[in-house]
């Protein structure tokens, strides 16, 4: 479906979280948004839940407004929870003889868990679940010693007949070169065991470095079964009357369908908070930002990404569920610091928050249903950030009276009264994220005194504030829908495909001779990336006008271990023109003459960006390994929201006032803190703080030093005004 067609746009967006299941709906300009708790043993219910109270609040039946639905968006977690959970399929390998240990020999940095224990990195499979066979390619991609279909064979029943695993990996030494031997050893066993999920490596990611490669294969065999829910809910939808296919956000921030998702679930991997970036990317353009860094404060965990030049960080390689892979995704850092995050005292005597949740069942103390540990929800009710009586709306009344004795329970361990615990916990919580939001400012070498910050997420308005004046932030944006943020990405992303080859080439920046046989290589590269996502494309329904195409390569300097990824200009530096935008897709495409010189000074020129002007190795070689092309497809998609905005800025009437601890202790810890009804503002209101914001779905915290002002996009945006 296209973005062009005709009529109001009626669409759905779904976001699976930790604690709730969010949704939004739009009817043209106007959106209603739901939250329902998540049903961890049945998908399916927690979003038919939130659904259907989002259908009443629209005055319509589930039943009434599903065959009106022109798209229905899901983001979760299911594939994450998966992986983390360790709960996936057992997993087999079957790799190159000699190189059965490379994986089970785990690379990765050693952890901490909850109570403080050093503990080894994850490994992606156990080696007695590894077979080699005596194949051999070399680097060129040349046969040295060709595959035998009877060893395949024999390894394939070996670790299914005795080593009982219930889905397969396969990855040889040089397959992204060759992928020929991977081609047909995928056959042969999908001919033996033709109900058993099998992943190719080279298919699913050809690019170079095995170890990456395979884990990246390994999760995705282990993931293969996490999808059960979503086709259940697919057919469920199917017979109350949805009549568009379910899109999925994947873990790049993009739309994917669920039978494109069937045979890559790894791609869904960390797909809830990447559509909140997504989201996030169309809000800093509409507010006129190019710079920021977004920050998801669920249920369960805060989660940071950047976005730059009014594009989201995506990276390549990195962690996933703590192992080492190639899986293609938004950068997004995560910590265990959600508002279900479990307060606890270690063995020391001190007190600790997250990262274990009390998640959804039985949920934070106040939530009264069985949950008896104070959390940082339980320390908000208790500080008085939050209102009892008006917790989402007033539909779900909050336990004070629990929340304060899951406080004093855990304060009495540590001989604090129980108001002193929450302050504790919310200043533990506040300066973790407050960590986590640095780091990832410093690690692309940016500069926080230039970053917005985006907040979101049901908690994120009452702890982003002060993140930015912790770190010396200008600006903090809040959008309207801020609770259910990702869910509305989950109605706006669109169809993103990708596509990745590895090649190898090593230049310089005055080699013209040189250069050129390196251009010509790389465009023949370029040309076939192109043509395969175009086809994707099309096979999305994206028409030909709603397409975007982007080629960027990895780049880096001789002998060095990563790389940068640096789009790639089609025009010379006479032309001016910017990195590639959609370009035609024929026989005739060429790059200009000096379209390797422009790429090596675009790399040297974020390199210093980045590690500064003295990192700059001025003779070494430079080396480029894969190009990358990124399609964009245009989809129906959620509108929205804005607010008329008033002729000149005036402040609002309050609703009234709240006592809100904002010390540990002695005068001046508890302030009376004015109230206003987020549903009474408007385009050009001004509130200095303190204040709060009550919404129907989240509350807002501006601190002292702080002015929001309401923005016609209907986000609020504050800035410090001393």
């Amino acid at each position: 479906m296209t973005a062009d067609q005709p009529g109001a746009a009626v669409c759905v967006g779904i976001d699976v979280g930790g604690t709730f299941t969010d949704a939004v709906l739009t009817l043209g300009a106007a959106i209603v948004r739901a939250k329902a708790p998540t049903t961890p043993d049945d998908l399916g219910r927690g979003v038919l839940d939130a659904c259907r109270l989002a259908a009443a609040r629209a005055g319509l039946t589930l039943e009434e407004l599903l065959p009106r639905v022109g798209r229905f968006g899901l983001g979760t977690t299911a594939v994450t929870n998966v992986l983390a959970s360790g709960a996936g399929l057992c997993a087999g390998l079957i790799t190159t003889k000699g190189f059965e240990y490379t994986v089970p020999l785990a690379r990765g940095r050693a952890d901490s868990n909850a109570q403080g224990w050093v503990v080894p990195a994850p490994r992606a499979v156990e080696r007695e679940r590894v077979v080699g066979i005596d194949e051999r390619v070399d680097r060129n991609g040349t046969v040295i010693r060709p595959l035998r279909d009877a060893e395949v064979l024999a390894a394939g029943r070996h670790l299914v007949e005795d080593r009982n695993v219930e889905a397969l990996a396969v990855s040889f030494l040089w397959s992204f070169r060759y992928p020929a031997h991977e081609g047909r050893a995928v056959a042969v066993l999908r001919q033996a065991f033709p109900h058993l999920p099998i992943t190719s490596a080279a298919a699913l990611n050809p690019v170079i470095r095995e170890y990456e490669r395979t884990t990246a294969a390994l999760l995705n065999a282990r993931a293969a079964a996490a999808l059960s829910g979503v086709d259940a809910l697919a057919a469920r939808l199917a017979v109350l009357g949805l009549r568009v296919p379910l899109l999925l956000v994947h873990s790049g921030g993009g739309a994917i369908s669920v039978n494109e998702a069937r045979g890559r679930p790894i791609t869904l991997a960390m797909s809830g908070p990447a559509a909140g970036v997504a989201a996030s990317v169309a809000l800093a353009k509409e507010i006129g930002v190019s710079d920021a860094v977004t920050c998801d404060m669920g249920g369960t965990s805060y989660d940071v990404s950047v976005v730059r030049a009014g594009a989201a960080s995506h990276r390549v390689r990195g962690e996933l569920v703590g192992i080492f892979t190639t899986a293609s995704m938004i950068d997004i850092a995560s910590i265990g610091a959600g508002g279900g995050s479990l307060a606890w005292v270690d063995a020391r005597g001190m007190l600790c928050v997250g990262p274990r949740s009390a998640g959804a069942v039985p949920g934070p103390a106040c939530y009264g249903r069985g949950g008896t540990d104070a959390t940082i929800t339980d320390a908000m009710v208790v500080l008085g950030y939050l209102d009892p009586e008006r917790f989402l709306g007033g539909s779900m009344r909050l336990d004070g009276q629990a929340a304060l004795e899951g406080c004093r329970r855990l304060g009495a361990r540590i001989n604090l009264d129980p108001f002193e615990t929450a302050w504790g916990i919310r200043q533990l919580a506040l300066e973790d994220m407050a960590k986590a939001v640095r780091a990832t400012i410093a690690a692309g070498g940016l500069d926080p005194r230039v970053q917005t910050l985006i907040s979101y997420g049901g908690c994120g308005g009452l702890f982003t504030p002060e993140i930015a004046q912790l770190i010396h932030a200008p600006r903090v944006l809040v959008p309207e829908i801020a609770s259910v943020f990702s869910a509305f990405g989950a109605a706006t992303a669109d169809v993103r495909r990708e596509r990745a080859r590895a090649f190898g080439l090593t230049v310089t920046g005055e080699d013209a001779a040189h250069n050129t046989l390196a251009r010509n290589a790389l465009l023949t590269v370029v040309r076939e990336l192109w043509t395969e996502v175009d086809c994707d494309l099309t096979a999305d329904g994206v028409a030909p006008r709603g397409r975007r195409i982007t080629i960027e390569v990895d780049v880096k300097f001789a002998r060095q271990a990563w790389e940068l990824a640096i789009p790639l200009r089609f025009g010379g530096a006479a032309d001016g023109v910017p990195p590639s935008e959609s370009f035609p897709g024929d026989d005739g495409l060429t790059l200009a003459n000096d379209a390797i010189e422009l790429l090596v000074r675009d790399f040297r020129a974020e390199y210093c960006r980045r590690y500064g002007a003295g990192s700059i190795m001025s003779e070494a070689a430079i080396e480029l390994t894969t190009a990358r092309a990124i399609g964009t497809g245009l989809t129906l998609r959620a509108a929205s929201p804005t607010l008329p905005c008033l002729h000149a800025e005036e402040s609002p009437d309050a609703e009234g006032q709240r006592a809100v601890r904002v010390r540990r202790s002695g005068a001046g810890a508890t302030l009376a803190v004015r109230v206003y009804n987020a549903r009474a503002l408007t385009g050009g209101h001004v509130i200095d703080g303190p204040a709060l914001i009550d919404g129907d779905d989240t509350t807002i915290w501006i601190p002292p030093a702080m002015r929001g002002r309401v923005h016609t996009s209907a986000a609020l945006m504050m800035e410090a005004t001393a």
